[in-house]
């Protein structure tokens, strides 16, 4: 009998990873904000890459309209309404048991913000909504924690790696949450299902070059794509001198 091949073999076998990187990889603790189209993907695919715990914080439920996209979830659960948390667990556990995985049953807020965000090394954004995310850049600004934003709406993805101290923030990028509370919304406006594994794809491949020690090669702005009109650019950022985020690094 052929001896066995090793679980992780093709991402150790990569020059960028190797046996090292695989073992980083298996170290990490990881935050995935929300489960719907962009948190199904990146958490199957942080599960499957072998990380070592994963944290998935999601109070709705599964519905049929979700299903073109959110791929953690099948008819069965829309019909039983069990939250996207505990459904998506179910399915990442058997995917890979040797990962622990954590369901929050919550909306993420000022009240769990910080509790959600403790003892992890990264946070990954799968969220819908601004007011949401400027909270936990916030957080991580404070406690120092890498943050990967994403964002998917019709055909369009964006994509930001935000390093504390080294790279801009959300509010380098907005200042002002009010001035984006009116962008538009896949509810309002849909959002094609491919674009949205691409954003939740290129947001698990920021967070491996971070897990394996590979900061120097993130995103050096804002990726912005289009993939119905085959447009991709990184539009270019520099931290904003007066930004709250200095205040909130410094009192680290």
């Amino acid at each position: 009998m052929e001896p066995q091949i090793p679980r992780y073999s093709r991402h150790q076998l990569l020059r960028v990873f190797g046996e090292e990187g695989q073992e980083q990889i298996q170290k990490s603790r990881v935050f995935v904000a929300g489960l719907g189209a962009l948190g199904s993907l990146i958490a199957i695919l942080l599960v499957r890459a072998g990380v070592g715990f994963v944290r998935v914080a999601d109070q709705d439920c599964p519905e049929l309209h979700n299903l073109h996209r959110q791929i953690l979830y099948d008819e069965e659960d829309a019909t039983r309404c069990v939250s996207k948390a505990q459904a998506g667990a179910h399915r990442l556990r058997a995917a890979n048991s040797e990962v622990k995985i954590q369901a929050v049953d919550a909306a993420i807020g000022p009240d769990n913000v910080e509790e959600l965000t403790d003892g992890v090394d990264l946070v990954v954004d799968a969220l819908d909504n601004i007011r949401t995310r400027y909270l936990i850049n916030d957080v991580i600004l404070a406690r120092g924690i890498p943050y990967i934003f994403g964002g998917a709406v019709e055909t369009v993805g964006n994509v930001m790696t935000i390093i504390p101290g080294k790279t801009p923030c959300l509010r380098c990028l907005w200042p002002d949450p009010k001035a984006v509370d009116d962008h538009p919304r896949a509810s309002a406006v849909g959002v094609l299902s491919s674009v949205a594994t691409a954003v939740a794809s290129f947001e698990v491949t920021e967070a491996l070059k971070i897990m394996v020690g590979r900061e120097e090669d993130v995103l050096s702005g804002l990726l912005v794509f289009d993939v119905w009109r085959n447009d991709f650019h990184i539009a270019p950022l520099e931290p904003d001198p007066g930004c709250i985020c200095r205040g909130l690094i410094q009192h680290r």
